[in-house]
């Protein structure tokens, strides 16, 4: 979640922390081998110390709220921001914890417990045997997944970086917006380009106000969601082709997405002048870039969509409708937008992971 909108929803916050869960188990829960699990990630309330991972049964639809907590005896910690699957762990990202966690995804169990200092850990990115981390303090850190050490640190001349990707031998950095020294918010519009080998930034990218999520689509393109300012530049996504140095829009800006194959899965988020929410989802194919809609008979349950996500062996799609009162409900749906399975989830569950 981005800071300068958590003051708008401070009331909310304090609701959320009385707000009911499903009791913890009593042991540690191993995921069934004959079983297909996944893992949802909830950052949990600011301040709250709230956040966790719980463990679904994509068969049977079952979860096991703060699978996490039960397998060490203490939660992950203040604010959830990422979690991602490499190799045979589960790294995570807990933004004021400062601390990236690293889990045996077979037990829950904690490997080790990384302390990031202040540098405010957010994001995480993958590739060859390390683990690049965006960190509100404008770095890069760089992380060895054998010693799970701190190997080097990247300075970025942009804004605070959010979400990041790899094409080839660099990565691709979201620069999104700081406090100014009169406490307003001021708004990046850049990405930037770090050189793997030499692990510096070596170029900026110019796209739409407040880029904040990208993914990579191939070995020359990506996708970026830039929010915008609020006011008179307003949000767009946008797909980047780094070889031609083009760029295009799509018809209907993304609030979050995710790839499956060449087809994009994302919904857009719109607020009234209450600020109550209403969630649009699409898919999109890549090569004709015509937005479709679809479940359209979910919408009015899912107003406050705060994820999305395809999983890579079957092509379900899976979104987290997280309200900032009350427990998130997981929607899981088939490739033919059937409901599968409804499902509890933590407070903010912001991402499925496989």
């Amino acid at each position: 979640m981005k800071q300068h909108i958590i003051p708008l929803l401070l009331l909310s916050v304090i609701l959320v922390t009385g707000c009911k869960k499903e009791p913890k188990p009593d042991t540690p829960v191993t995921p069934d081998t004959t079983s297909t699990p996944a893992y949802l990630l909830s950052e949990g309330s600011w301040g709250g110390n709230d956040a966790g991972i719980s463990l679904v049964d994509l068969n049977t639809g079952s979860i096991v709220l703060d699978w996490f907590e039960a397998a060490n005896g203490r939660g992950i910690g203040d604010l959830a921001q990422d979690l991602v699957h490499y190799g045979n762990r589960l790294y995570a990202t807990v933004f004021t914890s400062n601390t990236l966690e690293v889990i045996d995804p077979s037990t829950g169990r904690s490997i080790k417990q990384i302390d990031m200092g202040n540098r405010g850990p957010r994001y995480i990115a993958p590739k060859d045997g390390k683990i690049y981390v965006s960190c509100y303090d404008k770095t890069i850190v760089r992380i060895d997944t054998l010693s799970l050490a701190i190997e080097a640190t990247c300075p970025l001349s942009g804004m605070q970086p959010e979400q990041l990707c790899v094409i080839g031998n660099n990565l691709y950095v979201c620069n999104s917006w700081q406090y100014d020294a009169n406490g307003s918010s001021v708004y990046d519009s850049t990405i930037s380009v770090v050189n793997l080998a030499s692990f510096s930034e070596t170029s900026l990218i110019s796209v739409g106000r407040n880029p904040g999520r990208i993914k990579a689509i191939d070995d020359h393109r990506f996708i970026v969601s830039c929010t915008g300012d609020y006011g008179q530049h307003p949000a767009q996504t946008l797909i980047v082709d780094i070889n031609s140095n083009t760029q295009t829009p799509l018809p209907v800006a993304a609030t979050n997405f995710d790839l499956y194959g060449n087809t994009l899965y994302y919904y857009r988020t719109s607020y009234d002048a209450q600020y109550l929410p209403t969630a649009s989802i699409y898919k999109l194919d890549l090569n004709t870039l015509q937005p479709e809609p679809i479940l359209q008979d979910f919408w009015s349950s899912l107003p406050y969509a705060y994820s999305i996500n395809v999983q890579p062996s079957t092509g379900n799609l899976f979104v987290c409708n997280s309200p900032y009162t009350s427990n998130a409900d997981l929607y899981i749906f088939s490739t033919e937008g059937t409901l599968l399975h409804k499902v509890e989830g933590g407070i903010l569950s912001s991402k499925v992971v496989f």
